[in-house]
């Protein structure tokens, strides 16, 4: 009889969370309108659901927690539910994970985040709606360990739920789920002032850097640009930059041929043969191909233009790539990157010219 009663209460809580709209609504994508509608969002409203193996829990401090971190990066938590707000996150914590939508393979479900097929434990997942539509987006927030009641007996404590509730209460306030939210909002703006503003701590600058491809701007652009003033920085707003689009074209090309870093000028040779691969801009290729021929060029700089002019192909390159190549295998250099160096060259000119390379 127990078992039964279980069930049904089980069954009950199941049919209570199931949003009518969901099954539907995440098969279709956000429209332009809506994604203009979210890149300026403000009011956020929060739901939150605690489950544990013996029903539903309160949420009080799920609540709270995620009302900090939102409010953190300058949102509006509207608390009254019937005041009108922009966005609906909804946020469900269980003991044990239930089955969750996730993409079959690729995309979103490749991301930092993504719900894991694997994971059967403790967790939280977050999802947004807009007017009741039920979005695509999905993020998953977990505990260390996979089995609660283990864990909760090893720390001395009796009630295997509540337990597991504190430890996702903790993953949220550590979680990057607000910077993946924003850069799926695509709030550059937003991100941007965080990334330039001095007290913004160099944790929170790194999760802002991490995700500014997604969002491309000339804000953006400005900031990263500001963060190459911090070493620890450089190197990633230098590959950012690389999804900046032909904006960063400018000071990428100012990197590479100014500054005394090798490690910098090499960064900004990939960065330029992003921006080259995804806009299709033929104006990087002639001052790469100046100075991939330059007598002093370090050899690591050397490589990376190389890789970049494959992701720009184009026949002007073709000539100055095999007269490299033939001066790297005449060379009696001992320096073991010159065989990537060869290689590099046979790929780049095969992505220009696929048909010699056949064989």
């Amino acid at each position: 009889m127990r078992i039964v009663l279980s069930y049904l209460l089980l069954m009950s809580i199941l049919v209570a969370t199931i949003d009518p709209i969901e099954s539907w609504a995440r098969r279709n994508p956000l429209t332009a309108e809506q994604k203009e509608y979210l890149a300026s969002a403000q009011h956020i409203q929060i739901h939150t659901l605690a489950l544990t193996e013996k029903g539903v829990e309160k949420s009080i401090d799920i609540h709270q927690a995620v009302a900090e971190r939102m409010q953190t990066m300058g949102l509006t938590v509207i608390k009254d539910p019937s005041t009108p707000h922009d966005v609906m996150l909804k946020v469900k914590c269980e003991e044990r994970r239930s089955l969750v939508a996730m993409n079959k393979i690729g995309g979103d479900a490749d991301q930092p985040g993504a719900p894991s097929r694997l994971w059967k434990g403790p967790a939280c997942q977050l999802t947004y709606s807009i007017d009741k539509q039920v979005t695509p987006w999905r993020q998953e927030v977990r505990t260390e360990f996979e089995d609660a009641w283990e864990a909760a007996k090893t720390h001395g404590q009796t009630d295997s739920g509540l337990y597991a509730l504190e430890h996702l209460r903790k993953a949220l306030l550590t979680s990057d789920f607000p910077f993946a939210l924003l850069a799926e909002w695509k709030q550059a703006t937003r991100m941007a002032s965080f990334l330039a503003a001095k007290e913004s701590s160099t944790a929170t600058k790194e999760k802002i850097i991490h995700v500014a491809k997604n969002m491309a701007s000339p804000e953006m652009l400005r900031s990263l640009e500001l963060s190459m003033t911090d070493t620890n920085l450089a190197p990633r707003a230098i590959r950012a930059m690389g999804f900046m689009g032909t904006a960063a074209t400018p000071p990428l090309l100012q990197l590479l041929e100014s500054s005394e870093s090798v490690e910098i000028k090499a960064l900004a040779a990939q960065a330029l043969g992003e921006v080259g691969s995804h806009s299709g801009d033929m104006t990087i290729l002639p001052p790469l191909l100046a100075m991939m021929e330059s007598p002093t060029i370090d050899l690591q700089v050397q490589i990376e233009i190389v890789k970049a002019l494959g992701k720009i192909p184009d026949h002007q390159s073709e000539d100055p790539l095999r007269r490299l190549g033939v001066k790297t295998w005449t060379s009696r250099s001992d320096d073991p990157r010159m065989q990537e160096l060869r290689e590099a060259i046979e790929l780049s000119l095969w992505h220009i010219n696929p048909s010699p390379h056949s064989e």
